[in-house]
């Protein structure tokens, strides 16, 4: 799914999947209350399913940058690196999961 189309009663929406998700709370709560009246259920489990998706991928992602601090000093620069793409990726991860739960009404499946 690259786009999802919420259609209501005065017009439309269309959200770029890649590009909003995951977003922050403010804007996450009006689109999942809009997503939740307005979308078919096979539309918004086709988005669960990507979103789940892309959270798989930045916890994978996260794990790689676990492993890599493992294998440097932490005084090393390098260290820092990992580090801070660390912090970033589990950010993006931890908001895509309250993402998740906002749309799917608190029930993970």
């Amino acid at each position: 799914m690259e786009r999802l189309r919420i259609e209501y009663g005065t017009g439309y929406m269309e959200l770029i999947v890649k590009a909003f998700f995951p977003c922050k709370m403010p804007a996450m709560r009006k689109a999942a209350r809009l997503i939740n009246s307005y979308c078919t259920d096979e539309a918004r489990e086709e988005l669960l399913s990507e979103l789940r998706e892309l959270a798989d991928g930045y916890k994978t992602l996260c794990d790689m940058y676990r492993q890599k601090m493992g294998e440097i000093s932490e005084e090393l620069a390098a260290y820092r690196y990992w580090r801070a793409q660390f912090n970033k990726t589990e950010v993006l991860r931890r908001r895509m999961e309250n993402n998740i739960k906002l749309i799917s009404g608190g029930r993970e499946g």
